[in-house]
């Protein structure tokens, strides 16, 4: 099993990934003024977004599957 300190960043990278993706895919209009390709086509803006939530559901999944489940507090 890895280190504490990387299954750490690994859950902090994924629950920022989804919010940056979250913010992209719900972003207005003028947050696509930022960079002039997003801005002539805002679906670019949104397919990233997706894609950002996505990555981040794929990191955290994997990182709760590389850990062992908690014991039940029935059974303790």
């Amino acid at each position: 099993m890895p280190n504490k300190d990387i299954m750490r960043f690994i859950r902090f990278s994924s629950i920022y990934v989804i919010v940056a993706g979250v913010a992209l895919l719900l972003a207005p209009e003028s947050m696509g003024k930022l960079s002039r390709w997003f801005a002539d086509n805002p679906r670019y803006l949104r397919l990233a977004g997706m894609l950002d939530i996505s990555l981040g559901i794929w990191l955290a999944r994997q990182r709760y599957q590389a850990e062992a489940p908690p014991i039940l507090w029935w059974r303790k």
